[in-house]
């Protein structure tokens, strides 16, 4: 399984690498008040993405913050029932199958 998930990896890495590749034409991002930035497709791509992710994270932090302190509330204030002591082991009771029996069937059938 493990080497599943590099293969994997890898034709995903493959993927983005050739189409970085192929994105290399330098383009223009026009900003406020007639500021641009030049670079490569793929970089402005990059870009998007990655704040496209802060923005996911920094939006959904606060509704994390709050389950987790909600989860530690409800653990802090009814705590897990205590175990019971460990009993005595007992002795093991003998087999009523022969010695030689391992499915249970004595014929093996």
């Amino acid at each position: 399984m493990r080497a599943f998930n590099w293969f994997v990896r890898l034709i995903l890495f493959l993927l983005l690498f050739g189409l970085a590749l192929n994105n290399l034409e330098p383009t223009v991002l026009h900003l406020l008040f007639g500021t641009q930035w030049r670079a490569p497709l793929f970089v402005l791509l990059l870009a998007a993405f990655a704040l496209g992710v802060l923005l996911g994270i920094a939006v959904m932090l606060p509704g994390w913050l709050r389950a987790r302190r909600l989860q530690r509330h409800l653990a802090a204030s009814s705590p897990l029932p205590q175990a019971e002591p460990a009993r005595p082991a007992q002795a093991a009771a003998p087999s009523p199958l022969a010695a030689g029996v391992i499915d249970g069937t004595p014929d093996g059938v």
